[in-house]
């Protein structure tokens, strides 16, 4: 009776320390060997929790996810594969292209955002899910577009001045800013690219920053500029001051986006891992 009540409590904590004992158990017994309801306990139901198998954390490249992310880099896919311990090697890619058009003082105006861009990272886990992300993004063409076209009336304001656009010969113009350049990225975040045991399904979150090209702002405007309406209308190009107020403005306006050479990085996705070699 003092022996079974002994060695009980060895068991039970056996059982929950390691989470092996019984899947060894099984594992040597004749009886399951081979069967359905083994091979399903080795490979995982899809939860969490369960403790990494030791041969998953003693070998590396066996594993590899598959994701689908949303960020401030646009839309795009990753694929990782798991490195020595805490390590995990991650190539992404991104592109997305809308447009998005609306009437604002008078004219109507269509703004393209086109983003394009590759890099790859090294996924580091200190503690848990918590992970650092250096990288590099290699390709990268992300720009804004915009053009713009004048209605009856219309207003605009350049370097605090205001010009009226000729009904006859209205305003317009193309122009945009450019966020491209490769460099450095660096995020942290929580979640699992490539899962840590035997749940399949991960949602992981990030946020950081790449280091671009410094952003550039250009833009340039046609047709005719009146003092009033209908009087005294000129082209735009020889309207005097017009085009010295026009690149005092995009000097302001490069100014105020300078910063973001820094560019934000806001990113979530989902992520299935599956298990390509033993």
């Amino acid at each position: 009776m003092f022996a079974l009540l002994a060695v009980s409590p060895v068991l039970s904590a056996q059982r929950f320390a390691g989470g092996t004992v019984f899947s060894r158990s099984l594992a040597a017994s004749s009886a399951f060997t081979g069967s359905p309801l083994l091979d399903a306990f080795e490979d995982g139901f899809g939860g969490g929790g369960q403790v990494e198998p030791a041969a998953y954390a003693d070998r590396y490249l066996t594993r590899m996810s598959v994701s689908g992310t949303t960020s401030t880099l646009g839309t795009g896919f990753a694929l990782a594969t798991n490195l020595p311990y805490r390590i995990d090697a991650r190539v992404f890619g991104n592109i997305t292209a809308f447009n998005w058009k609306l009437t604002q003082s008078g004219f109507y105006i269509v703004v393209g955002i086109r983003m394009a861009n590759t890099g790859a990272v090294a996924d580091y886990y200190p503690w848990k899910s918590l992970r650092f992300s250096p990288g590099f993004v290699f390709y990268n063409t992300d720009h804004v577009d915009a053009s713009l076209q004048a209605g009856a009336g219309a207003t605009f304001t350049l370097n605090n001045i205001t010009y009226i656009s000729d009904n006859a010969n209205p305003v317009f113009g193309e122009g945009g800013i450019r966020l491209g350049g490769r460099g450095f990225v660096a995020t942290t975040g929580w979640g699992h690219y490539v899962s840590r045991n035997e749940k399949r399904w991960h949602f992981p979150f990030e946020a950081g920053a790449a280091f671009i090209n410094k952003p550039v702002i250009t833009f340039a405007l046609q047709g005719e500029v009146c003092q009033a309406q209908g009087y005294n209308c000129v082209p735009a190009a020889t309207f005097p001051g017009f085009e010295t107020n026009l690149n005092e403005q995009l000097a302001s306006w490069n100014k105020r986006v300078a910063p973001f050479h820094i560019y934000p990085i806001v990113q979530g996705g989902v992520t299935y891992t599956f298990r390509y070699r033993r």
